[in-house]
């Protein structure tokens, strides 16, 4: 058993030495973008962003049902970019 473990080994090994010998470039931006405001209302919810140029965030909002410790007028409000 110890001379088939062994021997699947070295004969992998050359794929490790492969991998080791690829090259490349990976290419990244990073983007940060101004902080948003979320203001939850009783008349909805809306969201307040520095910048005008960004992309406006999809808002949804769900009255979460009763549980036990959650208030029933509670909700879970979704924003998403």
């Amino acid at each position: 058993m110890k001379v088939l473990l062994l021997s699947v080994l070295l004969a992998l090994s050359p794929l490790v030495a492969v991998a080791g010998m690829t090259s490349g470039d990976i290419h990244i931006s990073l983007t940060i973008l101004p902080t948003c405001k979320v203001d939850v209302a009783h008349s909805g919810t809306s969201v307040t962003c520095a910048s005008r140029t960004m992309m406006q965030p999809h808002i949804s909002e769900m009255t979460l049902a009763s549980v036990p410790g959650i208030r029933t007028d509670s909700r879970l409000v979704t924003v998403e970019w």
